[in-house]
């Protein structure tokens, strides 16, 4: 009797330990998990100057300042102008208020930016269309240059946006190995600077760049063709490239083995050609968003004739609705009018599209 009681205790305690360790793989693999989330403000930012010569002799006109634009962080273009009305309110008061808002010149009038304006306190977040600072003439008249009676206005325009990250599961109980990040463009890049396995030439001007072919035929269909037809490159293994300035064909290289153009913001008219000569699209892509981002008065009339001849469409349309927009700013444009005839056709034609849309619609009855 004893004997069968004591292997009665000894398989109750063996049956309760079985399943503690049973519970315990069981949460290890299907237990709760901590979950962690990040959220980052990203931003991008401009920073416009207007200049309001002999400030103080201007009481009644609304001022309008030339058309600015950019990109969010996400790549949507905005362009927006600055409005300035001199006195807001009652006309015999001693020192009214001066009202500044921004006007948005394109079609996403809902886009939030933060708005701040140099020397004065305050700042403005929401909607562009919507964003406006009141301050007293008195205190802008302070700002005004004591030599001519200009006012210098800096602002600074903001877009925001908040970005979410994760979630990324991380069990408690877990022994999973982090990855390691990626390291395949640094990989690419010390291949490149290296030369390591080289095997075709390229000749630009008087330098000579060692290339592999592999990677050539992969990031561009025109280098492609060249080597897997008949033809000379193919049989030498060697490419002379004509027409195109050794640095900018070093910043074309370093964007095939990296995906990356570091001298983007100095070479980006010389690297639109290269993308359009290459069929290298994202290059092409980011030309055009450096040119659109930087677009001035000055420099309108020149990023047209590119965009035109090199077939970047978004960007020739963004600039045609500059130019029109701010015609009277154009330092060039009589020059331009007799070498691009067809060019200032189609700005006549943006600055009629635009009337139209501003003209008041008529209701048939």
């Amino acid at each position: 009797f004893l004997a069968k009681m004591f292997r009665r205790m000894i398989w109750s305690v063996l049956g309760t330990g079985l399943v503690y360790v049973g519970y315990k793989l069981f949460s290890s693999f299907f237990g709760d998990e901590d979950q962690t989330c990040r959220t980052v403000r990203k931003t991008k930012i401009y920073k416009n100057t207007w200049v309001i010569e002999n400030f103080g002799k201007i009481k009644a006109s609304n001022l309008k300042s030339a058309v600015f634009s950019g990109t969010t962080y996400d790549g949507e273009y905005v362009a927006w102008s600055f409005l300035l009305i001199p006195r807001v309110g009652s006309y015999y008061c001693n020192d009214p208020e001066v009202s500044i808002k921004l006007q948005c010149e394109s079609e996403n009038a809902a886009q939030e930016a933060e708005i701040e304006i140099e020397g004065f306190d305050g700042k403005f977040f929401g909607a562009i269309s919507k964003a406006e600072f009141k301050i007293q003439r008195s205190r802008i008249l302070n700002f005004c240059s004591p030599k001519n009676g200009s006012l210098t206005l800096r602002f600074k325009v903001t877009f925001t946006k908040l970005v979410l990250y994760g979630c990324r599961y991380e069990k408690a109980t877990s022994a999973v190995r982090e990855l390691p990040h990626s390291s395949l463009v640094k990989d690419y890049a010390e291949l490149l600077a290296n030369n390591q396995c080289c095997d075709i030439t390229v000749k630009v001007g008087q330098r000579t760049f060692q290339a592999h072919k592999a990677v050539f035929v992969a990031r561009s269909k025109v280098f492609a063709a060249m080597f897997q037809h008949d033809l000379q490159e193919s049989q030498r293994n060697e490419i002379t490239i004509p027409n195109m300035n050794p640095e900018v064909f070093e910043e074309v290289l370093r964007f095939i083995y990296t995906d990356n153009a570091e001298k983007l913001p100095r070479m980006a008219y010389e690297l639109l050609e290269a993308a359009e000569k290459y069929d290298l699209a994202r290059l092409k892509a980011l030309c055009e968003n450096e040119l659109l981002t930087g677009i001035t008065a000055q420099t309108a009339t020149k990023t047209l004739e590119f965009a035109d001849l090199y077939r970047a469409e978004e960007l020739k349309a963004r600039t045609l609705q500059f130019i029109a927009n701010n015609l009277r700013e154009i330092p060039n444009w009589e020059a331009f009018c007799s070498a691009k005839p067809d060019l200032v056709v189609e700005i006549l034609d943006e600055i009629a599209k635009g009337k139209n849309r501003l003209a008041p619609k008529v209701k048939s009855t």
